[in-house]
C-alpha cells in the first residue's frame, strides 16, 4: 500500500497458499495490541522460542518478517488522524537483511535488539520505547552502528545517561538538538573517538561513562 492509502491490509494473503507457506515448528501468534516495540519484542522472544531455528537464523528469513509485518500491519502502519496510512520506505515492512537497512524493519528490528543481540528487558527499554509504527532516534542511531549495538558497555552507558529508571521512560532532551552538549548525537561522536584509543568491548557501562567529557555531566547526574 502506498503513501496516503485508506485501504485495509490484504490479510487474506497470510493464508493464501500462493503467497504463504507453512514453517517448521508450531507457533500460534496472537493478534495482540502492543503498547510499545519493547512489548512486541518480549512477546516474540517468548513465542518464537518454540521454533526449531535459532534466532540468528530467523533474522535472515525475509518471508517470515514480511508475513509478520502484514499480520500486525494496523499497528506498524496505522491510520493517521486524516484516515490515511503512511507506510514509509519498503524496508520498514519488507526486510533487507544486514546493514544498513536490516534493523529498520519495524518488527524484526525489535526482535534483533531484544533477542538476537541479547539485550533483553533492561537494555532494550531505551531503543524500543516507542509505538510499533515508530523507530526511535535511539534505536536508529545505535542499531545502525554494529560496533554500538553489539557492545554491552555502550548499551549500558546509553541506559545510564538517557533512561529514567524511576519514571520508566527516556529522559527529556538528548535528541532535541543534535549539537547540544551531551546529546545522543554527541555521544555517538565521542564514543567513536574513544574507540580509537580504548578497548570499549572490555569495559562496563559505568567505566565508559567515566571516560566521557564534562558536557555529559548533566545526564550522569539527572
Amino acid at each position: 500500500m502506498g503513501e496516503g492509502s485508506t485501504a485495509k491490509p490484504p490479510l487474506h494473503l497470510l493464508t493464501d497458499p500462493e503467497f504463504s507457506r507453512p514453517m517448521r515448528g508450531s507457533v500460534q501468534l496472537e493478534d495482540t495490541q502492543f503498547v510499545s516495540r519493547l512489548e512486541l519484542a518480549r512477546y516474540l522472544d517468548q513465542t518464537l522460542e518454540e521454533l526449531p531455528e535459532r534466532p540468528d537464523k530467523l533474522m535472515n528469513d525475509i518471508h517470515l518478517w514480511s508475513w509478520m509485518s502484514l499480520f500486525y500491519f494496523d499497528q506498524v502502519c496505522p491510520f493517521n488522524d486524516k484516515g490515511k496510512r503512511k507506510p514509509g520506505r519498503d524496508y520498514r515492512h519488507i526486510p533487507e537483511p544486514g546493514y544498513p537497512h536490516g534493523h529498520r524493519h519495524l518488527v524484526m528490528g525489535a526482535y534483533l535488539v531484544y533477542t538476537v543481540y541479547g539485550w533483553g528487558e533492561e537494555l532494550s527499554k531505551l531503543p524500543l520505547h516507542t509505538a510499533l509504527s515508530v523507530e526511535s532516534h535511539f534505536h536508529h542511531e545505535i542499531a545502525t552502528r554494529q560496533s554500538f549495538i553489539t557492545n554491552r558497555g555502550i548499551m549500558e552507558a546509553l541506559h545510564i545517561l538517557y533512561y529514567n529508571d524511576l519514571e520508566n521512560k527516556p529522559k527529556r532532551g538528548p535528541i532535541m538538538n543534535k549539537n547540544a552538549p551531551g546529546s545522543l548525537y554527541r555521544f555517538v561522536n565521542v564514543i567513536q573517538q574513544l574507540d580509537v584509543t580504548y578497548d570499549l568491548y572490555s569495559m562496563s557501562g559505568p567505566e565508559i561513562v567515566s571516560l566521557l567529557p564534562g558536557e555529559f555531566n548533566h545526564w550522569k547526574a539527572s
